[in-house]
Parts: structure tokens; sequence; C-alpha cells
């Protein structure tokens, strides 16, 4: 049985993703503030409390690794966004959107290496197609996620003698409950944004934990250092 860990797990995206690994037979530890959603999970998935805007306290992971002895493989999907100009974003703010998509992704990634180094392992971080390309009002969100790009390079070189690979998946327009309350209330703007989706349509939460299990997964087994778009094209786009 393999042994994966997902921050951010117990809502949204982070959800599907548990449902797709536990679909494999994996153990899944879920690294949250909150339960959310994962009382309508049924599988085996172990939550762990943490508030990760603590960015520096890896203790969950070390808490982890002596529970199962080896985690198989990390996701980094933790994160939050700022819907604000640069000009707008208040100190404090710039402080919580990097402490929870960067400072904290960087810390588990160096934890794991240690933890792992014997064993080897695969991460995959969490970006956006704000990490690509620029996105109007959102300048803390592009930030942050352009820094998960350099995390997951860094990591790629740095722990690739461990057998330790670290990809990324930068989702594009994923059709949630949240997306379509927003849109629901501009629908011009839904059709603009499908208008310049190559594919003509938004993605789901399975695309995304798909391509994340997928990386995970041995038959990924010679990819290192990759940002992974599933974005059915939106930032090639024009």
């Amino acid at each position: 049985m393999k042994n994966i860990v997902i921050t951010g797990g117990s809502k949204g995206l982070g959800v599907e993703q548990v449902r797709r690994f536990l679909e494999e037979g994996c153990r899944v530890y879920v690294v949250a503030n909150m339960r959310g959603d994962l009382d309508e999970i049924e599988g085996d998935v172990i939550y762990k409390e943490t508030d990760l805007s603590n960015w520096s306290d890896t203790s969950w992971l070390d808490e982890i690794h002596a529970d199962c002895g080896n985690i198989h493989g990390l996701v980094n999907n933790a994160g939050m966004h700022l819907k604000k100009a640069m000009w707008d974003v208040e100190p404090e703010e710039l402080d919580l959107v990097l402490n929870i998509n960067v400072k904290a992704m960087f810390a588990a990634c160096g934890r794991y290496a240690q933890l792992q180094k014997q064993q080897g392992g695969a991460i995959v971080n969490i970006s956006s197609m704000g990490g690509l390309i620029g996105l109007k009002t959102a300048a803390a969100y592009v930030t942050a996620k352009t820094a998960v790009l350099g995390v997951t390079r860094s990591m790629a070189v740095d722990a690739a003698e461990f057998g330790i690979r670290t990809n990324a998946v930068c989702p594009g327009f994923i059709d949630t409950d949240m997306t379509r309350a927003i849109l629901a209330k501009d629908p011009a703007r839904r059709e603009k944004i499908e208008g310049r989706i190559p594919g003509g349509k938004f993605g789901t939460a399975r695309h995304i934990a798909n391509a994340i299990h997928f990386l995970i997964s041995d038959q990924a087994e010679h990819i290192n250092g990759v940002a992974l778009p599933v974005d059915n094209g939106y930032s090639i786009g024009s």
C-alpha cells in the first residue's frame, strides 16, 4: 500500500485528489486546518489538523513519516487566492499568501527530502495558470504561483540524487461550485473565458486529480521538473 500526503485535501480540488488515490488502494493523509468534506469520503483517510500559515513548522510531516515509515507521494495542494491589484495589497496580506502558497511548500519539500532520501519518492506542487501567465487583479497570487514553479525546478534538481521526483500541475479554469457561483452572476464573463479556451470548456476536479495521480505514479518515473498545464489550452490560447 502506498502512503500519500495531500495538504489542503479536505476541500475543493483536494477532496477529488483524495478520492483518486483511494481508488488505487492508497492510504491518504490529509493535512488541513479543517475536516471540510472528509466525512463524505469512505476509505483509508487520516486527517491531521495543521495550520500551514505557520510555515516553518514541518513537524506534521515528521509525525506522518513516523506513523507510516514511507511517504510515497507528497502533494502540496494547499493554497489561497487574493483578488486585488498590486497597489491595493496590504503587507500582511502578501505575507499570508506567500506563507501558505510558497513558504509552507518550500519547507515541506525540504523536509520530505530529508525524510525520504533513503527511499525516494515523488512530489507534486500545485501552481496555477497564474504561474504561467498574468491574471488581472491577482498580483500576490500570480507572484506566489510563479514562485511555486521555481521551488519545483530547484527541488527537482537538488533531490534527484535521492530518487525523488518533483513536478508541478498548473490548473486552468475548473468547474467547481465556487466558480459556478461566481460566474452565474456574470454569464458574459464565462462565455468570454470559454471562447479563449481552445477546447471550449472548463475542466473538472477529476482532470486535475488524474494529472496529479499520473505524476506521482511509477508511469511518470522519468518525468522530473515539469510544469504541466491542465487548462484545455487556455494558457496558450489567444
